[in-house]
Formats: C-alpha cells, sequence, structure tokens
C-alpha cells in the first residue's frame, strides 16, 4: 500500500441527522462542502479506563465507555460558502450536524454531533482570516 497524503481531502456537512447511524443512512443526506478548510482534527472513538484494584495489588483495566470526542476545525473565510454557514450558524444550538469526510484516495468517514464555539482566529502578520471551532462527536465513527 502506498502512502498518501491528506491533501485534497473535503469536509462537507449536512444539518440533522441520517435516517440510519450506517453508510447508508448518512449518504442519504445532502452535504454542502466547507470550502477553505485547513484543518480538521482526529476522528475515531477513545474509550474510557477502567479500573478496579485487587486487594492483592493488582490494578485491572478494561475498555469502558466510547467518546468520539471533541474535533478541532479550522477554515478560511471563503465568501458565501454553504458548509461554513452551517458551522457558523448551527455554533452552540445544540442542532445536530452530519459530516462526511472524503479523503484522496477515495475514503469516506462519517459521524455526527454539535458544533461549539466556532469564533475568529487570532490575528497575526502570518495568519490568514478564518474561524475555528469544535465539533462534539455523538456517533460511532462510520467508515464507507
Amino acid at each position: 500500500m502506498a502512502l498518501t497524503s491528506y491533501i485534497g481531502a473535503t469536509v462537507a456537512v449536512a444539518a440533522g441527522l441520517p435516517a440510519t447511524t450506517d453508510a447508508a443512512g448518512f449518504a442519504a443526506l445532502t452535504y454542502a462542502p466547507i470550502g477553505k478548510i485547513t484543518e480538521w482534527g482526529e476522528v475515531g472513538d477513545t474509550s474510557e479506563d477502567t479500573t478496579e484494584t485487587t486487594l492483592a495489588g493488582r490494578t485491572l483495566h478494561v475498555n469502558g465507555a466510547l467518546d468520539g470526542g471533541s474535533i478541532d476545525f479550522t477554515f478560511l473565510i471563503d465568501g458565501d460558502d454553504a458548509g461554513q454557514t452551517v458551522l457558523k450558524d448551527l455554533s452552540g444550538t445544540n442542532t445536530d450536524v452530519s459530516v462526511k469526510i472524503t479523503d484522496p484516495d477515495g475514503d469516506v468517514t462519517y459521524l455526527f454531533g454539535k458544533v461549539a464555539n466556532v469564533r475568529d482566529r487570532a490575528r497575526t502578520a502570518s495568519t490568514m482570516k478564518g474561524m475555528s471551532g469544535q465539533l462534539r462527536v455523538n456517533s460511532p465513527t462510520v467508515r464507507a
């Protein structure tokens, strides 16, 4: 298998939830691409470390509840961009947003959650005008 970069990946959003939390349910939604996205953070569940210590003095570990976490994202302001508008308008509203990530090799990843904390990026001499925020994941990661 050849190594590949994420250059050319796209991220798109749809307000609302899929009818089913599988590839077919997510694929049935209509997505708006997010233009000029510069970063979409790590995707995938982590598991809680559930522990119990025995009287023999050994702590035992099992994988506990799954958590998709909070995914950081950044985009450059791109005029009238439908995907950026979804993120800005739904930030802090508790409205569900479905996400479709398409990698350059054709792999597709879906998930959904709540958009939070969309705000202006820091203004420095070496940054372009943009916004950043988080997606608080409430679904499993579905890979198609």
